[in-house]
């Protein structure tokens, strides 16, 4: 039986503008929750986003633009700038004072570019040793390979041997068994 613990919380009067208000009553409607649960998932993106995300200098680039960069790109160079993944993840690793394992990547870095970057729709599931991450890209298909070459980079960096990966009209999955060694 698995007991759950009750969160603390603190009481806290706020004073907003009334439109504000009003639109955040809106979306809390639309999402089926209350105000005070909507606000407090807003904070918690926001003060996430900054401690995550936000630690390295980032631009906001809307999608098409990305992906109309990205499409334009040889794949030799592609291969080259995916070869940089390892390196920036390290670099931000190092920032928020996290070891470089896998599972600091999956939960600090892939489901950090799912939830604000949205480059990609992310799922994974941990069994023992054995992992299964799953990429959904969407239709574009350099995007796709781009998404499959960068994850593969950081998946070899971080000396993990795939013991399979596959790429089918934008969903990238890659499985593996791993274990930490102290």
């Amino acid at each position: 039986m698995e007991i759950l613990r009750k969160i603390s919380t603190n009481r806290l009067t706020l004073r907003l503008q009334s439109d504000l208000l009003e639109i955040l009553k809106q979306n809390a409607h639309k999402k089926d929750l209350t105000l005070n649960a909507m606000i407090s998932n807003i904070l918690h993106k926001n003060v996430a986003y900054d401690e995550t995300v936000n630690v390295l200098p980032n631009m906001v680039v809307p999608h098409d633009l990305f992906f109309s960069i990205v499409s334009k790109i040889p794949e030799s160079e592609i291969e080259d700038i995916v070869k940089e993944g390892p390196r920036i993840v390290k670099k931000h690793f190092d920032i928020l004072g996290l070891q470089y394992k896998i599972d600091h990547v999956i939960y600090n870095y892939f489901v950090m570019l799912a939830k604000y970057c949205n480059w990609f729709e992310f799922s994974h599931k941990v069994s023992g040793n054995n992992y299964r991450l799953v990429f959904c890209t969407g239709n574009n298909h350099k995007w796709s390979v781009f998404v499959q070459q960068y994850v593969h980079a950081i998946l070899e960096s971080l000396k993990i041997i795939i013991s399979n990966e596959s790429h089918h009209a934008g969903v990238v999955v890659f499985e593996f068994s791993h274990k930490e060694y102290i």
